[in-house]
């Protein structure tokens, strides 16, 4: 029976999943709320995958993906995220992802990630952008296009709500883009960002 490891922060998401799983017939023999939880958690179990969200506290679930990848070699890690620009496909196939596919995707489509992941091959679901070239106005931030468009609400001052409301995405997907903003640009704070972004005006 295949093992699979789940990271996500969310519990009521990562129980549905194990459901899901568990239905196909995987083992779940582990479960990380953290980056860094995730990072202990696939060398203390060693599975053949790993299913990894992406905006993760702490370690962002792209380094975590990385630093799997290179210590265990042989397993497979496919992201299911709420992260959907093309920035966030390129850096986590970058960091050695298996396959990209989003939360709100057919748990068919999930599944055929985890069965291509296990052949060696990669897939990405059909509503994930195809990684490709993208400008970026603070591409010396390190600020993808999406990232880019919540960080322009941030430094107006706009809380989670508001951005969510603009750009037409979940609150929780809102905080996890600003809590990757503020990583990036190494703030402490929603402020620290946005002395961080005034310096660096957007084109």
């Amino acid at each position: 029976m295949t093992s699979v490891l789940l990271v996500d922060d969310h519990p009521v998401f990562r129980r549905g999943l194990a459901a899901l799983l568990r239905s196909a017939e995987y083992e779940i023999v582990g479960e990380a709320a953290s980056g860094t939880e995730a990072v202990e958690a696939a060398l203390s179990h060693r599975p053949d995958l790993v299913v990894m969200d992406l905006g993760l506290p702490g370690l962002h679930g792209a380094r975590a993906t990385a630093r799997i990848v290179a210590e265990l070699p042989d397993t497979r890690v496919v992201v299911v995220t709420a992260f959907d620009d093309d920035g966030a496909v390129r850096e986590a196939l970058a960091a050695g992802a298996s396959g990209f596919v989003l939360k709100d995707a057919p748990g068919d489509e999930i599944l055929a990630a985890l069965a291509a992941a296990q052949s060696g091959a990669r897939l990405l679901g059909s509503r994930v952008p195809l990684p490709g070239e993208t400008s970026e106005s603070r591409a010396d931030l390190g600020l993808t296009r999406r990232e880019q468009e919540v960080a322009r609400l941030v430094e107006r001052g706009l809380g989670n709500a508001a951005i969510a409301g603009r750009l037409g995405i979940s609150e929780k997907t809102a905080a996890n883009y600003v809590s990757t903003i503020l990583a990036k640009l190494h703030a402490r704070t929603r402020h620290d960002a946005a002395e961080v972004l005034r310096e660096h005006p957007a084109e």
